[in-house]
């Protein structure tokens, strides 16, 4: 494999032979260059620069605006600025100008070979493989013309403060987007607190989401912070959003509002600085309709949205999380599995993926261990896959009175339909329930009738 291609631009000479001798231990191959004219001839040139290191005051062209012309010509290539004594507010202008870090000199050997594997990381689902293509970021593995929308959706908003709804199907990443803008922020260094509201019980809430004093309830021996508390100078994320009960909206809604909590029982307001991040599987305006979500919390939560594709509709992309999944597996138990065969990937891009990136990471999972290195290969993976793709048409009508043809079809119509529609909902009855329109002791029938099993 080859070395990783680094540019570091730096007037000192001093700095740049530096720079050379650390990341070149490292395993990176440096290139330097004394200023950012000659850094620019350079990126035009046929490197394959995965990541670009510059520091921020230099004569002539200055690092910011070195950033400036970078990200016009070269928007995925990551920037890390160094910035000197009392040059902390440039450093923070640079982030929200583009640059994936600052580091403020001087630095440590560690500080700088931490913050080039962070930024590597965009370029690839590991951060350490050759970026020989852009194929995500921050871990969120994407080639494709929607995940690129999302991707730079995600650069504009992580910077700043404003509080960002992620919606989509279950299984889509949506809290790896939520990591990845609390991970580009400049509230990275602080916790980020998540939360599925649709996991605690009603009761509990809002004493795990404010906390409680000694003695406000019966049990409570103790004070205890809530998860806003904990979350006090980063990002509270709350999963789920509309699975929240409506008293608690109003509460959240009046700490957005005052940024202040009070704790169960408590009488004193204690100040907290978050940055809210929810997400859904719902559609939300459907569920402001049905009064799930109230509309004022809703507008206040819903300053930015990052809808995330179905992984139905961005195909293209299925070979690239193949890749990277069997990556992640290699690297842990080293049975050296690479890839799927042609006949494999083609029937995986034709399936509907009702469970989405999780259903495709549990099914390379399972195929992993069943499988035969070095290939997996069609009959490795589970029937399902063929049956909803249409290999079930080969039927043997001859024998069958129309009668017991037209049973059988429909047969396999309502196990495959109720079997998409159950991933679809993460197996929630009372939600797959409403969407089919048919009662949940009906769903509770045809489970047991095709004695269905959630996928692990």
């Amino acid at each position: 494999m080859q070395p990783i291609e680094i540019l570091v631009v730096d007037d000192e000479e001093e700095m740049r032979v530096s720079y050379q001798k650390l990341l070149s231990r490292a395993g990176y191959k440096v290139y330097t260059a004394p200023g950012a004219a000659r850094a620019l001839e350079m990126l035009k040139e046929p490197y394959n620069f995965a990541l670009l290191i510059s520091d921020l005051k230099m004569p002539e062209i200055d690092g910011a605006r070195l950033l400036s012309l970078v990200k016009k010509e070269h928007p995925y290539l990551p920037v890390i600025m160094v910035t000197g004594y009392g040059t902390l507010d440039l450093g923070i202008e640079a982030i929200k100008n583009g640059a994936f870090d600052f580091i403020e000199k001087p630095f440590t050997k560690e500080k700088l070979l931490k913050s080039v594997k962070e930024a590597l990381k965009q370029i690839s689902p590991v951060g350490e493989e050759g970026p020989s293509e852009f194929l995500g970021f921050s871990g969120i593995v994407g080639r494709s013309s929607p995940m690129q929308a999302v991707f730079d959706l995600v650069k504009k908003v992580a910077y700043g403060n404003a509080n960002v709804l992620i919606t989509g199907e279950s299984g889509v990443g949506k809290e790896l987007v939520a990591r990845s803008i609390h991970k580009h922020s400049l509230r990275r260094n602080q916790p980020l607190i998540p939360i599925n509201c649709g996991a605690l019980p009603a009761s509990l809430f809002e004493s795990e989401l404010f906390g409680y004093e000694k003695g406000a309830f019966t049990g409570a021996f103790q004070s205890k912070p809530g998860l806003v508390e904990l979350a006090n100078g980063g990002t509270l994320f709350l999963d789920e959003v509309c699975e929240m009960p409506q008293d608690l909206q109003v509460k959240l809604l009046r700490m957005l509002e005052d940024r202040k909590i009070r704790r169960i029982g408590g009488k004193e307001e204690i100040p907290v600085d978050i940055r809210l991040l929810t997400a859904t599987n719902r559609k939300v305006e459907e569920s402001v309709k049905k009064g799930l979500l109230r509309e004022d919390f809703f507008f206040r939560i819903n300053t930015i949205q990052i809808p995330i594709p179905p992984l139905r509709e961005r195909s293209e992309d299925i070979p690239l999380l193949i890749v990277h999944f069997l990556n992640d597996l290699n690297r842990k138990y080293n049975r050296e599995i690479r890839e799927l065969e042609p006949a494999a990937i083609e029937l995986m891009q034709c399936y509907e993926w009702p469970g989405n990136v999780r259903e495709l990471q549990n099914i390379i999972e399972r195929t992993y261990y069943l499988s035969t290195p070095p290939v997996i290969r069609v009959k490795d993976l589970p029937a399902y896959l063929s049956a909803q793709n249409g290999v079930r048409r080969s039927k043997n009508w001859d024998n069958l009175t129309y009668k017991e043809a037209k049973d059988l079809v429909l047969e396999d119509f309502e196990r495959e339909y109720l079997e998409y529609q159950l991933e679809k909902h993460d197996w929630n009855i009372s939600r797959t329930a409403e969407n089919c329109g048919i009662d949940r002791r009906t769903i509770h029938r045809l489970i047991n009738k095709f004695d269905l099993k959630r996928r692990e």
